[in-house]
């Protein structure tokens, strides 16, 4: 793994933006996304620099593929925008389902990959304002079930009783991924919904509608052949 060029930028409800930049971040570890300083005198934390304001859209792009991106408050991530491959972009200002006012400390966190890993990364975005990542790496022909990046827990642990209404889906397994997705299931085996996953380092990831009341002991997981 390598140290990488990311960037990106914030959009905030006032029509006003600031570019992104870390010209070293390591592939494969949760690093900071701050302002360029080219732009903003010195590279800041966003909630430093935008204190107040209303975030609306917010973009990061490494240069082999990244798994989220997402602002971080006392812990939580609280805000995940589009994360993928520099120079791939089919939405440009997508519509993102909820907004945050920022507050100082809160900080810009990406994941940047290599081009070969296979993380595979499903976004939830809930009714109630909730948002979490949930990942995990298939190595061969396997179910690989997806846990939450923070505390490692379950999708039904994590969510339990929470309505997710958006979702979005990354990694670069293809045609490797033969669930037809990221697949929910309930704690008695049925599916409950169904994502579609796209390539970071193909196409702009974002959220899109999704309908699924999560109980306890839920799932989320994925198959590959290979």
């Amino acid at each position: 793994m390598a140290n990488v060029d990311v960037s990106g930028h914030a959009t905030f409800s006032d029509g006003t933006a600031v570019p992104l930049f870390n010209d070293a971040m390591a592939e494969g570890t949760l690093s900071s996304l701050q302002t360029n300083a080219t732009y903003t005198v010195a590279a800041q934390d966003l909630g430093t620099y935008s204190p107040g304001k209303t975030l609306v859209s917010l973009y990061g792009y490494a240069e082999n593929s990244a798994a989220y991106i997402y602002v971080l408050r006392q812990g939580i991530p609280i805000f995940f925008g589009s994360a993928g491959k520099s120079g791939v972009v089919s939405y440009g200002e997508k519509k993102f389902p909820k907004t945050v006012v920022l507050q100082p400390g809160d900080t810009v966190q990406m994941l940047a990959l290599t081009a070969a890993a296979r993380t595979c990364s499903f976004v939830a975005h809930c009714s109630d304002g909730t948002q979490r990542v949930f990942v995990g790496t298939p190595s061969g022909a396997a179910t690989t079930t997806l846990v939450d990046s923070i505390t490692g827990n379950g999708i039904g642990e994590t969510l339990q009783n929470k309505v997710i209404s958006h979702a979005m889906a990354l990694s670069v397994d293809g045609t490797k991924i033969t669930s037809g997705g990221v697949v929910i299931l309930n704690a008695q085996g049925s599916v409950v919904g169904v994502c579609a996953v796209g390539s970071p380092a193909d196409a702009q990831v974002c959220f899109s509608p999704f309908n699924a009341r999560i109980g306890l002991n839920f799932v989320a997981q994925i198959i590959t052949d290979a």
